[in-house]
């Protein structure tokens, strides 16, 4: 498994935000949304035998599943628009977590949700955060985000947390209230509102607010796809915030 290059990129400690489906498919949503919102250009992909054989048309254009995209000059975002199976993990995790090494990036984000069984009933979602370098702690610090104080992480995100921290990559993982079985989009909102206020980058949310519903559509078969993926084993974090 490699990540191929379309060009060499050349950028100075960029900040890398990760997008993959997970629980609500809170981290895809918004990641999808904050490369379309900036218009960031595609700059390779990851590749690999261990992939399923599959492609996706986008615009008449053929897409690679997994992608990397850049504003050109400090963000890069890694999305993949298949869930990653676990028997694949460890290699897909050891691939990214080596180019984003080389690639020396000043902080990697990784936007994901925490299922909770009342979600119907809680209008603003909230947000809790694992830093793991004083830099993205203090980032924290200017927004509601609240630290994630204590649960047991499995699955994809887990294993970038842990590949990344092995390698002294600075990390930051948002994890914010969510359905677990239906693409929750008003999650996604909360965490993008979480990094435009720490990275200041600018998102609108407006159009966000108002497709969420057709997005919660269009992403049903991708849900049901993660759902599958998600009972092998079945994600178990759930953040108590005491203070």
């Amino acid at each position: 498994m490699k990540v191929v290059e379309y060009d060499s990129i050349k950028m100075e400690s960029p900040y890398i935000f990760i997008g993959l489906p997970d629980v609500g498919l809170v981290g895809s949503i918004a990641v999808s949304y904050m490369i379309d919102s900036i218009k960031m250009a595609e700059i390779g992909h990851v590749e690999s035998d261990l992939l399923p054989p599959l492609l996706l048309v986008r615009n008449g254009e053929v897409k690679n599943p997994i992608r990397l995209y850049s504003n050109g000059s400090n963000m890069i975002a890694l999305i993949s628009e298949m869930p990653i199976h676990p028997s694949i993990l460890q290699e897909f995790v050891t691939s990214i977590a080596e180019w984003f090494k080389r690639v020396n990036p000043r902080l990697v984000v990784s936007i994901t949700g925490v299922p909770v069984q009342n979600r119907l009933n809680i209008d603003k979602p909230k947000v809790f955060y694992i830093a793991t370098d004083e830099h993205a702690s203090s980032l924290m610090r200017s927004t509601h985000a609240l630290v994630f104080e204590e649960g047991i992480l499995f699955g994809a995100y887990a294993a970038i947390l842990k590949a990344c921290m092995s390698r002294d990559i600075p990390t930051l993982t948002l994890f914010t209230q969510s359905h677990l079985n239906f693409p929750d989009p008003f999650a996604s909102i909360e965490a993008l509102e979480v990094l435009n206020k720490a990275l200041n980058i600018g998102i609108d949310l407006n159009e966000l607010r108002e497709e969420a519903e057709m997005i919660r559509i269009r992403a049903r078969e991708l849900m049901k796809q993660t759902e599958s993926m998600l009972a092998e084993p079945r994600l178990k974090a759930t953040p108590t915030f005491y203070g």
